[in-house]
């Protein structure tokens, strides 16, 4: 980890070339989704300490434009703004960075483990006596939530009297504003009750409230938790994984809801199945699920593992019996990616003590919840006829629509962008690129019987140009890149990838070979 005076000497050499802070940045750290051992991202740290606050700024906008999420959380939740606000940066600064930030979808009403709010950050800080006001009116001219209480339950002018540090005049001028805004306050101060909206007779979430949902496990079961597999709780989302797949994640919220069924993911190979189960994940870790699924746990088993090591008769079903415990007792959902390997493996006997016969008689024993992917080809071979059948509800997965597709592709060279911090140098021909890859990608075009569907085909043409201006050691992605990522995609036609390799070459007459090629490889070489 950068001390102190390494993170002084980077901010000096920050300027007004974005491209140039993101690689210099990139560099200090080895990786934009750096994280230290209090699960601080980059911006936490660029903030953790009152360094020059021109220099930082400049630190901050320049990961922001790159697509690094404001949302990012450390340990108790505290999002970046907080870690400034604690760390007693000027009120300019603090405006500043919060008006950068909401260009960037920045949780106004985001809350910490104490359920503080920014605003509840600011005024409990010593370092903004008499100067909250502002701070205050920034935050509700972009929807703030004014009657959020902190965990002690107190509201902001409630914990404006508490602090005991604020003067008479500063509480009723602050007074006078807060009830202006939102009269519902009563005059003991308290917020009313407000009745939740009620949409088709559910109540609709109004709050977000994030929170670490591993933090409800102690570190022992989490560590018993992943002998068996991966806790996607505790993947470090950066975005959102998924785009346009509302009606999926309901349906599988919905399923989940049910006491007597276990979601069943089905699609064709590359369409985003496990994505909408991180997606889920993703959603329980910021807090934006029903209540019944905010503390839930989703542990990813792969069955290979769980058979892996069995030397003996007798072992494997061992294993079966002390995970299915586990998840029952710590109230986890089970989530195993084609979940048709399950027929057969682990069997000694045949197959009535093979996975697929433990996992149903837990799921008829017990309110253990499992979701599945797999394909509708093995959905018919191995479902169609069989009990497991009934205890899952089939939830289809079809290719995006181009809209969202569009969507999807565009996000993607976003996240590369953070990931390996490149980006192109000129934005404009962003677009044009997606809609050229878009257009190849169309069913029409993909090479014959070959499984491949979108967005996973069109996300493995971004892949592999990136992958080429890291090779080259490029400081930007060009258009040479994605060129050559088209001549390595065997998966369209060849007519198609000759068209749209036609196409990218006159979107810039002058494409210049990448910069600092550190790597002399002749890639023809390897040319199927």
């Amino acid at each position: 980890m950068l001390n102190k005076n390494n993170i002084r000497f980077l901010l000096s050499k920050m300027t007004q070339d974005m491209h140039s802070n993101v690689k210099k940045i990139k560099g200090a750290f080895g990786s934009l989704d750096y994280t230290d051992d209090d699960n601080q991202s980059i911006l936490h740290i660029l903030v953790d300490d009152k360094y020059d606050e021109a220099k930082c700024f400049l630190a901050i906008k320049s990961l922001l434009q790159i697509g690094l999420s404001p949302n990012l959380e450390a340990d108790y939740n505290y999002n970046f703004i907080q870690t400034a606000l604690y760390a007693g940066y000027s009120e300019e600064f603090i405006l500043n960075i919060i008006t950068e930030a909401l260009k960037y979808n920045l949780n106004i009403n985001h809350i910490d483990s104490d359920k503080d709010t920014i605003m509840h950050t600011a005024i409990y800080s010593d370092d903004y006596l008499g100067e909250v006001e502002r701070i205050y009116d920034l935050l509700c001219s972009n929807g703030y939530d004014c009657t959020k209480v902190c965990s002690e339950g107190r509201n902001l002018l409630e914990a404006m009297i508490f602090q005991k540090q604020y003067s008479r005049e500063q509480i009723e001028s602050f007074k006078k504003k807060f009830e202006e805004k939102y009269p519902m306050i009563q005059k003991d101060n308290k917020p009313k009750e407000i009745k939740p909206v009620v949409v088709n007779n559910a109540p609709v979430r109004q709050e977000v409230s994030v929170a670490t949902v591993t933090s409800t496990l102690s570190d022992k079961d989490i560590s018993e938790l992943e002998k068996y597999g991966k806790v996607l709780n505790k993947k470090n989302y950066i975005v959102a994984p998924t785009i346009g797949r509302e009606k999926e994640l309901k349906n599988l919220m919905i399923t989940l809801a049910q006491d007597k069924k276990r979601p069943l993911i089905v699609g064709e190979s590359g369409v985003g199945k496990t994505a909408i189960v991180d997606e889920l994940a993703y959603r329980i870790k910021t807090g934006q699920v029903p209540n019944f699924l905010q503390v839930k746990i989703i542990l990813e088993v792969n069955p290979s593992d769980i058979v892996a090591g069995c030397q003996y008769v007798g072992m494997f079903e061992d294993n079966m019996t002390k995970l299915m415990k586990l998840c029952e007792r710590l109230d986890v959902i089970v989530f195993i990616d084609e979940i048709h390997t399950i027929y057969g493996i682990g069997s000694t006997k045949g197959k009535d003590n093979d996975m697929a016969s433990m996992l149903k008689h837990y799921i008829d024993r017990s309110n253990l919840k499992v979701i599945g992917t797999t394909t509708e080809k093995e959905y018919q071979k191995f479902f169609s006829d069989d009990a497991l059948k009934r205890r899952f509800e089939k939830i289809t997965v079809k290719e995006p629509t181009d809209d969202i597709l569009y969507q999807i592709v565009d996000k993607v060279i976003g996240d590369y962008y953070v990931k390996n911090g490149i980006s192109f140098e000129n934005e404009n021909i962003r677009t044009q690129i997606v809609n050229i890859i878009l257009s190849a990608t169309e069913k029409s075009h993909r090479v014959y019987n070959d499984m491949v569907n979108n967005p996973d085909l069109a996300i493995s043409i971004v892949d592999k140009a990136f992958a080429f201006a890291k090779v080259y050691d490029s400081e930007f992605i060009t258009v040479e890149h994605f060129i050559e990522g088209f001549e390595y995609c065997d998966r369209i036609y060849e007519s198609t990838r000759e068209q749209a390799i036609a196409r990218l070459k006159n979107l810039d007459t002058s494409i210049s070979k990448p910069a600092q090629r550190v790597l002399k490889i002749d890639f023809n070489r390897f040319k199927k």
